[in-house]
């Protein structure tokens, strides 16, 4: 037990120096470590694949809220244990609400086996709901996945797919109403929600706690505060209105109206 801990003591301080020598946003966190010392760091739960790392497969489409993906995939493209890309239904540019084009990895047609399935979200992910191909092939890669996840309304598009019958998942605060749709899926307002195999997150920032909870659940704990450290995570909200619990409620219901605007038909089933 005391080698397994000092084991651990080296593995996050060369986790850190390392990364800093490679450059912050290189594509390992550790770029030094020992194999030995990187076994010792993961627990059984850790499942790879025969390459030795866990494909992380995020979901791009058409007008998508781009944090709700690219927030998870800076913290977790920094693991050394995951493989993590981006797939869409073509490999195209795409175009998405801080209106620049997003250009996916992979498309379906081509896209590597997923271990694990994140599925972001979108102001109305509607179309994507609809779109039969896409449902089959989201719930075809989830089937086979270790992990099925989600940021913010991904969670609507997942339960269309029937992947979250049975299991308890969360989402943006104010589409929270949409989730009676699917009376199979037990909607927790949590920031972050984990039951059994299902990780979801909240709203749009909320993929940032997301990815942490999803790296202490898939690797270790210790990892995931390297990771918090390197990436000086220390939120400090400028003027504490973003939980909706403790919101004005004038700018609640404000919100919560434009929301009802602009994905009407999510309401209206």
């Amino acid at each position: 037990m005391k080698d397994l801990i000092c084991g651990r003591r080296r593995f996050i301080k060369r986790s850190v120096i390392g990364a800093l020598g490679v450059g912050l946003f290189n594509n390992t966190l550790i770029s030094e470590v020992k194999a030995d010392e990187l076994a010792l760091a993961k627990p059984i739960r850790d499942r790879v694949n025969n390459s030795g790392k866990l494909n992380v497969g995020i979901y791009l489409y058409p007008n998508m809220t781009m944090l709700d993906a690219y927030a998870p995939l800076q913290v977790l493209a920094l693991q050394p244990s995951m493989n993590t890309f981006t797939f869409s239904k073509e490999k195209v540019a795409l175009p998405c609400d801080a209106k620049i084009q997003l250009l996916p990895d992979y498309g379906f047609s081509d896209c590597p086996e997923i271990d694990i399935l994140i599925v972001p979200g979108a102001a109305n992910p509607s179309e994507q709901m609809k779109d039969s191909d896409v449902i089959s092939f989201l719930k075809k890669a989830g089937e086979k996945a270790k992990y099925i996840t989600s940021v913010c309304t991904g969670s609507l598009i997942l339960a269309e797919t029937g992947l979250l019958d049975g299991y308890k998942t969360t989402t943006h605060w104010a589409y929270a109403e949409a989730l009676n749709a699917y009376p199979k899926v037990s909607f927790v307002d949590e920031r972050v929600v984990i039951d059994r195999n299902r990780v979801s997150g909240g709203g749009i920032t909320s993929g940032l706690d997301f990815a942490f909870s999803l790296i202490a659940e898939v690797v270790d704990e210790e990892q995931a505060k390297a990771a918090e450290l390197l990436l000086e995570y220390n939120p400090q909200p400028l003027f504490n209105s973003g939980d909706h619990h403790t919101a004005d409620p004038i700018l609640k219901n404000n919100i919560q109206n434009k929301i009802y605007g602009l994905a009407s038909d999510l309401f209206n089933r």
